[in-house]
């Protein structure tokens, strides 16, 4: 008597299918570890153009510098309609921008001789992410937001 064995047993199928569901699951691990480290290496960069972008403003608007022991709020949004920053194109989603609601702060402290001491802190604001330094305090202290004319998304 002889078997026709053309195809597979069900347990060889069983056994397929499981492995092929551990090799997807390790890839898609890997995969979405890794996207989530280019998404955070972006928000740091943002946040690093933004501190770049408003040190860039201030240089040209020296004016705008605040005076020892007080703090400025410089808007993303003027940043960006003044060509000093890029539009932060949100990597979460590729229809929003995080410029509305990021911000930088500017604070100036004692100055030592003829040096000032500014420091430069980044709010990043985009979907799905904050930055520490949103947590700060913002209110009392002049902020300059983008001119009613600058249409930014």
């Amino acid at each position: 008597m002889r078997i026709n064995k053309n195809g597979f047993t069900m347990l060889e199928l069983l056994a397929v299918i499981i492995i092929l569901g551990i090799l997807i699951t390790l890839a898609y691990t890997g995969v979405s570890r890794y996207l989530k480290q280019a998404r955070n290496a972006t928000y740091e960069d943002f946040e690093k153009n933004i501190t770049a972008g408003v040190t860039n403003y201030l240089i040209e608007h020296s004016g705008s510098i605040p005076s020892e022991g007080e703090s400025l709020i410089v808007d993303v949004e003027k940043l960006v309609c003044e060509g000093y920053i890029e539009s932060l194109e949100d990597p979460n989603s590729s229809t929003k921008t995080c410029n509305l609601e990021s911000y930088a702060i500017v604070k100036r402290n004692n100055d030592k001789g003829y040096n000032m001491d500014i420091d430069y802190s980044a709010c990043l604001k985009c979907i799905g992410y904050q930055s520490p330094a949103c947590s700060n305090s913002i209110s009392g202290i002049r902020r300059l937001k983008a001119d009613s004319t600058c249409e930014v998304d």
